[in-house]
């Protein structure tokens, strides 16, 4: 029992001096650590002036971090916590900071400590690391506006010298002779230049740092810096003495007096481009080769401002050779101010209209426009979008044949009806003309398209349903989207061209009569037409009924567009109406005799359809005194047209 009780006393004595007894850890009675709160260093990345850390603790609510770069024996807890940078730690366990303003090549020390809500910390733990080395020159960081650089010189030159710079952008410096200009940029006054460099040198280039002050004068050394803009940085330094290991090259640097030996450094450096916004401006090109004409360019509210820049091929070459030959610097180049100043460029916005006879512009010559659009004023947000274009003929070159290729010769071709492919081949042989079907939509457009019976496009009634309906409804079998009578007016308007476009003004009988809309695709036709300025590109036929021919005649001849009429009407009918053309079916007698008749009475006679050798026999007496020969074939009458 004795022995018992002797345990049990030192079992109290135990817990009371467990309870009430001295603390001896290291942090002091105040400053008690657990094993149970913990905070490792699980990443750290080094950088020139910066580092990213990522640390894991257990059992903790905050930490502490402190970098030390001087020699030291250590931190407390407490120390960290009272001179460090404390923070949350995060649900996860692991946090991510960065630490920033260190100096570039240094040995530092890292000091990290946690702690729990209850004020009980874990043990200190450290890192040493050493922050990365600049090179020569080095892009700390950019933006659309600006960039921060630094530069060092090497050991091997003197460790003072005069240090000059100067920024320029791309087309500029090549615009002064590229280089060896060293000299013209560096010794302009807006160079800034800095005495007793020594070591690195940092900058620091952005929209409120433009102007430098010298002895009472300020100068304004760089233009505004814009988003994209390629920018020549040129460094240049001097001492006495020979110090030719650092730069790219001699250059004369002057200060009004004997010249000491002085080196440079070019470096090309592009600030952030601009994001991409989906919204352009539309362009329509209308210019004929007499260099009268207009370019429309719209461009919707979402488009704050745009600068747009036509140039010739020669001038697009002295651009490019500017840039580089780096055709993504045109976006930015458009909205430069050398681009204004040595090659016209325009700033506007909305909807605007040019008119090219002010242009001097030149038939056979390749033209280029370019135009930026910004989305917000300070041009961080921007599209882009270019044109190449040569100036349209007022008319087809000189034709030797009378031959009218029908739906364009798509049947000798083995392409889709009055298709754009069928267009090019009729264009390929020379034809006189080819022929096409037009119709009117529901949106006051006109399609070209050979209907079917049913007088259905793409199994739709085309006055019933828009041009893009009809297109979104099916394509041609070889891939062509339906064209629009622009589509097929902008085709055949090219330089060397020697065909026109013969449209026919369809009388429409299903499901009824709908003469309005006949006459309704005549109507919107001529003012296409003119609005394109193409009247010597085309002609009419018209076929049906009296209301339908008469009305045509009126809108044709109103905007100076050739029109002949399918028909039984006599040469005194049609001359009333306003016809001087006939285009007369062989089923109706295209015997010379018949023919004749018309011809007495001051008409142009054409003739339709003609495929075979017996069908060509019926003219080949007469055929000098037709105007046109329609056939499915056009190659093969072409043949026998030039026999």
């Amino acid at each position: 029992m004795r022995q018992l009780f002797r345990w049990a006393l030192i079992c109290i004595t135990l817990i009371l001096a467990a309870c009430n007894g001295e603390d001896n850890t290291t942090d002091g009675p105040n400053n008690p650590s657990s094993d149970s709160i913990t905070i490792s260093i699980t990443s750290l990345v080094e950088n020139y002036t910066s580092a990213s850390v990522k640390v894991t603790t257990k059992g903790a609510d905050t930490f502490a971090y402190i970098a030390e770069s001087q020699a030291n024996k250590g931190y407390t807890a407490e120390e960290v916590f009272n001179n460090g940078v404390t923070a949350n730690c995060n649900k996860s366990s692991t946090t991510s900071f960065t630490l920033s303003d260190l100096i570039d090549n240094t040995k530092y020390t890292l000091y990290v400590v946690a702690k729990d809500k209850e004020g009980v910390y874990s043990d200190v733990v450290s890192r040493t690391f050493t922050t990365k080395s600049y090179p020569e020159f080095s892009i700390i960081s950019k933006n659309t506006t600006g960039f921060k650089a630094t530069i060092r010189l090497p050991e091997s030159v003197p460790t003072t010298s005069v240090v000059k710079w100067a920024i320029t952008d791309l087309a500029s410096y090549n615009l002064n002779g590229g280089n060896g200009s060293e000299d013209y940029w560096l010794n302009r006054n807006e160079a800034i230049y800095n005495n007793y460099f020594v070591g690195k040198y940092d900058l620091d280039i952005n929209p409120n740092s433009r102007t430098f002050t010298k002895d009472g004068t300020t100068y304004a050394w760089y233009e505004p810096i814009t988003p994209g803009q390629p920018i020549i940085l040129l460094f240049g330094q001097y001492a006495e003495g020979s110090h030719s290991a650092w730069g790219e090259g001699y250059y004369s640097p002057h200060f009004g007096q004997s010249n000491p030996s002085g080196y440079f450094r070019k470096e090309t450096i592009v600030t952030t481009k601009p994001t991409t916004i989906n919204t352009k401006a539309d362009v329509s090109i209308n210019i004929h080769a007499d260099g009268k004409g207009t370019i429309s360019i719209s461009a919707p509210s979402e488009i704050v401002k745009y600068r747009y820049l036509i140039l010739d091929e020669e001038k697009y070459s002295t651009v490019r050779r500017l840039l580089d030959n780096n055709v993504s610097y045109l976006q930015w180049f458009t909205t430069s101010t050398l681009a204004k100043e040595q090659f016209g460029a325009v700033e506007a916005k909305g909807t605007i209209q040019i008119d090219a006879s002010q242009l001097n512009m030149k038939a056979d010559t390749e033209y280029h426009l370019f135009i930026t659009a910004y989305g917000d004023n300070e041009g961080t947000k921007q599209s882009f979008v270019s044109h190449t274009f040569t100036l349209v003929p007022n008319a087809p070159e000189p034709c030797d044949n009378i031959i009218i290729a029908h739906r364009g010769g798509s049947k000798e071709a083995g392409v889709p009806d009055n298709s754009i492919a069928s267009l090019k081949y009729a264009m390929s042989l020379g034809c006189y003309a080819s022929e096409a079907d037009i119709y009117w939509t529901k949106d006051n457009k006109i399609i070209v398209a050979h209907a079917n019976s049913e007088c259905k496009i793409n199994g739709l009634y085309p006055w019933e349903n828009t041009l893009a309906d009809i297109q979104a409804a099916g394509k041609l079998s070889n891939g062509e989207t339906i064209p629009s009578l622009e589509d097929y007016i902008r085709t055949v308007m090219v330089s060397g061209s020697k065909t026109k476009l013969c449209l026919d003004i369809k009388a429409i009988t299903k499901p009824t009569y709908h003469h309005p809309e006949s006459v309704k695709a005549c109507q919107r036709a001529c003012e296409i037409i003119v609005e394109m300025g193409a009247q010597n590109f085309c002609q009419f036929i018209c076929s049906g009924w009296e209301d339908i021919v008469k009305h045509c005649a009126t809108y044709a001849n109103n905007a100076g567009i050739e029109i002949g009429a399918m028909g039984k009407f006599s040469a005194s009918q049609y001359k009333n109406w306003g016809y001087t053309w006939h285009n007369r079916d062989k089923g109706y007698d295209i015997s010379l005799s018949k023919i004749q008749s018309y011809l007495d009475a001051g008409m142009e006679v054409s003739v339709f359809t003609l495929d075979s050798d017996s069908d060509w026999a019926l003219i080949n007496s007469h055929y000098t005194k037709l105007k046109g020969i329609t056939t499915n074939y056009p190659k093969k009458f072409i043949s026998k047209f030039r026999q």
